[in-house]
């Protein structure tokens, strides 16, 4: 049931997002430039929206409603079942995870038993690095994106709003790996690197049931 609430959630926001698009390319068309006092969707940014008088923009903004409706259901409905659930509660201690990417966690992965290693939890997840043998010598090449799609998502959203909170707030191993690597070897590769790497920190969390700040000094 948590699985689905979440997936749910995900799909509903991904369609949201595909209708501001729609709308954003009607501006660009039109030769249109959004406010910049405030956010394009926010209250005053719909208000702006409608004020235009153009009707496919009109038209999309009623399609988004009642998404916005279901999503502002659920996402309430998510909440509580987060404030109730110790594992969640325990992922969120970690810088980029919110309540709802530790749902999604805690749903995708379910008991982190199951999971006998590290290793096991990055494959299921799909950030494992293809691998071959020539000539005694092992190359790594790109992640095989297999098993759970969600889960990979995750990690990448919330390794992003770690890597980018090391301005603000938190000095990491995550978000100096992936400003490390960012540097030498491109953002792609450094996303996904600080994915297996904040995947590894959930396991850690979950396995040692410590907080984060506590559990990553443990063993893994």
């Amino acid at each position: 049931m948590l699985r689905e609430k979440v997936r749910r959630r995900s799909f509903l926001v991904g369609q949201q997002t595909k209708f501001k698009i729609k709308i954003r390319s009607v501006l660009t068309y039109e030769g249109v430039k959004p406010p910049v006092e405030y956010g394009l969707f926010t209250r005053m940014g719909r208000e702006w929206l409608r004020g235009l008088g153009l009707g496919p923009v009109d038209s999309y903004l009623r399609m988004m409603e009642p998404l916005r409706t279901e999503i502002r259901l659920l996402s309430l409905e998510m909440r509580h079942i987060a404030a109730d659930d110790e594992d969640v509660r325990l992922l969120m201690t970690i810088p980029g995870v919110g309540y709802y990417i530790a749902l999604l966690v805690k749903a995708e992965i379910g008991d982190i038993g199951r999971f006998h290693s590290g290793d096991q939890l990055v494959s299921f997840a799909g950030l494992a690095p293809f691998t071959h043998s020539s000539g005694g010598i092992t190359h790594h090449g790109r992640i095989t994106k297999e098993g759970s799609r969600w889960l990979r998502w995750a990690m990448v959203e919330a390794a992003m709003v770690e890597a980018a909170m090391v301005h603000f707030r938190f000095d990491t191993p995550v978000t100096r790996a992936y400003h490390r690597i960012a540097e030498r070897r491109g953002m792609g590769k450094a996303k996904v690197a600080a994915a297996r790497m904040l995947l590894l920190v959930c396991r850690s969390v979950l396995k040692n049931r410590r907080p984060y700040f506590n559990s990553v000094h443990g063993q893994a």
